[in-house]
């Protein structure tokens, strides 16, 4: 046990831009700390980067659009209704036609929706 005991010190002068690229390199690790990660650099062990799942960030950034989108419809449906609640005959009349196109928007929006995630399972089961 004596031997994995680590009490020597290295002691290596960088400059502030070699100490900023360190940091940066070993924050695209899975190392916990500066020094674990230099310890394997300089004895050439194994280090093991982070991996970046680019399907998975696709799937948010799609999600993320697919949600703003139904936030920016629900806003104007939550308006029309309050409108069309207090409106006058002849008001609803006028505002008939931005009920039916906020449906059909609502209604390809979800359909949409429903193809991204039929392809995205199809996707996840071939993997």
């Amino acid at each position: 046990m004596e031997e994995n005991k680590r009490n020597k010190w290295l002691h290596i002068r960088l400059t502030d831009w070699e100490l900023l690229k360190l940091r940066a390199n070993c924050e695209e690790t899975v190392h916990d700390n500066l020094s674990e990660y230099s310890r394997r650099i300089l004895l050439k062990k194994l280090v093991i980067g982070r991996y970046r799942d680019t399907g998975m960030q696709e799937l948010l950034k799609e999600l993320t659009a697919l949600k703003r989108d139904l936030h920016g419809m629900a806003t104007n449906y939550n308006q029309l209704a309050k409108k069309m609640n207090t409106a006058t005959e002849n008001e609803i009349k006028a505002n008939r036609f931005k009920v039916v196109k906020l449906e059909q928007s609502i209604q390809e929006t979800l359909r949409q929706v429903n193809r991204f995630v039929d392809q995205t399972v199809e996707k996840w089961l071939q993997s």
